[in-house]
């Protein structure tokens, strides 16, 4: 029984020890004496390399690095080391550093919000606001990050540290962004135009088939709405989605018969008010047909139609 008791001191003794001494380590390394717990970009030379590291992750790591498929911040799992080991315990770990925290909470609402509209384009959407991350310089600050060898999964794209690379490849990835989004852009502008004209298209034929093919009084925005209304799910067909201007109307169309016009499918009733981003006009013919008219043919559009 007396040795059991004393075996069990003993070891009690050295676990107490051995927390002791792994919280003065940890205590030196995070106290800034072994290595500075911040540094400056300008602070590196040709002897740091930089790193981007797998199987080291926080789920707001995970969440970024998912992000960046599309274009989101670039230097989430990238850090700046010069090999430098130091070793608590039991445990290794490389000194490294990396883009300083904004400090702010992941919240992961914005995040697919945010995620979600520079993947499907928001009509109207401010593509000039686009990072894919954070601005750079000479002054920016990097924070001690300490990598567990036993737990980093590998070490991927190791290179020479160099300022003025990281920020043109930064430049060049805000550019990429950028046109994505622009692109987008014009497509969901350009989708919910046809959905528009087509539904103005399709109320237009509803209206002639109860005032057998006659067609409403055209001669104005006004006069068309107040006719339509009750073949439109909303007025919002009757606007561009982006700068939310009234399509036009063939005035030329006011209280004709369909069954009188002999090019029926080749006059346009709606029409954008300008031309998209392109250059081609979207529009939807008397017979519902909805089509984005070149730059080059819309004169002999325009002179078939007899628009303005």
């Amino acid at each position: 029984m007396r040795k059991i008791t004393l075996a069990l001191a003993i070891v009690t003794s050295i676990l107490t020890y051995s927390s002791k001494c792994l919280a003065n380590d940890f205590q030196e390394l995070i106290s800034g004496k072994q290595a500075p717990l911040t540094k400056q970009l300008k602070d590196l030379d040709d002897s740091w390399r930089q790193i981007a590291i797998s199987g080291q992750y926080e789920m707001a790591d995970l969440m970024k690095s998912w992000t960046s498929l599309f274009g989101a911040n670039l230097y989430n799992n990238l850090y700046y080391t010069q090999g430098k080991t130091v070793k608590v315990n039991s445990e290794t770990y490389v000194v490294a550093y990396r883009l300083a925290s904004s400090g702010e909470p992941l919240n992961i609402n914005s995040l697919f919000e945010n995620l979600m509209g520079s993947v499907s384009g928001l009509a109207g959407g401010d593509c000039a606001t686009i990072k894919s991350a954070e601005k750079i310089t000479s002054e920016t600050t990097i924070a001690l990050s300490l990598l567990n060898l036993k737990t980093i999964g590998s070490l991927n794209n190791v290179r020479p540290f160099d300022l003025k690379a990281d920020i043109a490849m930064l430049e060049k990835a805000e550019q990429q962004s950028k046109a994505a989004c622009e692109q987008a852009n014009l497509a969901a502008i350009e989708s919910q135009t046809e959905s528009n004209l087509q539904n103005l298209g399709s109320a237009l034929q509803s209206y002639a088939e109860q005032n057998e093919n006659k067609l409403p009084d055209m001669s104005s925005l006004e006069t068309v709405k107040l006719a339509l209304q009750e073949f439109v799910y909303d007025d919002s067909v009757f606007y561009h989605p982006e700068t939310l201007e009234p399509y036009l109307v063939n005035s030329f169309l006011s209280a004709k018969n369909l069954t009188d016009l002999e090019n029926g499918m080749e006059i346009v009733a709606f029409y954008e008010p300008n031309p998209s981003a392109d250059g081609t006009i979207g529009v939807v013919y008397a017979d519902g047909f909805y089509q984005r008219i070149a730059p080059e043919d819309w004169s002999a559009v325009k002179a078939a139609s007899k628009l303005p």
